[in-house]
């Protein structure tokens, strides 16, 4: 059913032609909330994910967000990739000024084709804590974090940094990422490790796992000095069971550039 509403998304009234139900059009796919503080400065950065139908080449994304001082916008986010299965993922950054810090109070907007979508967690908004790492999408039990699509080395580097985000679905559990330089005709495989104070590389004491059982283990993969390209998944083991981030069956690929 479609009408023409004032749709009271995030305590604010959003001005939409045509609001159509979401049946999975948009969806959360990671959000990060990190507190940096350092002589006595402290800045918030925060990343969002969302997940959408690839429903018309002309599309646009954004995290309804409740700002430092109250106020409702519209976070543009950017095309970041395909995921298989004619869905995308879309993405942005966004901090806000020197010492203001705060929760994150925020829905996904998906316009296209005259309609909008949202994913507004049930009509409850999503509500993540300053400060708290990274939070997964409903159904997510293992993500890539940090997919870059282009890495850049030096002459002699060999290794290309990752960090995978999971559900600590256990105590016991295995987190291996299956690689490839030579286009999957051969694979090697390492794992990652896991740190309590993960977050304390960036200046945060954001827990390591989180209020929402979220854990992030970062991970290296030696790529050689001559390879031009590295493919990889992330396979998590725990509970007997096999999850995996393979970019929607597409595996990860990132171009490495020698300097």
């Amino acid at each position: 059913m479609k009408k023409a509403i004032w749709n009271a998304i995030g305590f604010g009234l959003v001005a939409c032609s045509t609001v159509a139900a979401a049946a999975g059009e948009v969806k959360l796919q990671q959000v990060t909330s990190i507190v940096s503080s350092k002589y006595g400065i402290s800045q918030q950065s925060s990343t969002f994910e969302a997940n959408v139908a690839n429903l018309a080449y002309n599309k646009q994304v954004f995290a309804h967000y409740k700002r430092e001082d109250g106020s409702w916008v519209d976070l543009p986010l950017s095309y970041n990739r395909s995921v298989g299965a004619g869905r995308e993922v879309w993405t942005t950054s966004y901090s806000p000024p020197l010492n203001a810090t705060v929760d994150l109070q925020f829905a996904l907007k998906y316009v296209v084709n005259g309609q909008t979508y949202w994913d507004n967690n049930n009509g409850n908004n999503y509500f993540v804590p300053k400060d708290s790492g990274a939070h997964l999408g409903a159904g997510i039990n293992v993500y890539n974090l940090y997919y870059q699509p282009t890495v850049r080395l030096g002459v002699s580097d060999a290794y290309v940094y990752g960090a995978a985000a999971l559900r600590n679905l256990a105590v016991l559990k295995d987190v291996t990422i299956v690689y490839s330089t030579d286009n999957w005709a051969t694979t090697k495989s390492t794992t990652a490790s896991y740190s309590p104070n993960h977050w304390a590389g960036a200046y945060s004491s954001a827990a390591n796992p989180n209020a929402d059982g979220i854990e992030v283990w970062p991970f290296s993969l030696n790529v050689g000095a001559g390879a031009s390209q590295v493919d990889y998944a992330i396979r998590y083991t725990v509970n007997g069971e096999v999850h995996w981030d393979n970019n929607g069956g597409q595996n990860y690929r990132s171009a490495l550039v020698r300097q």
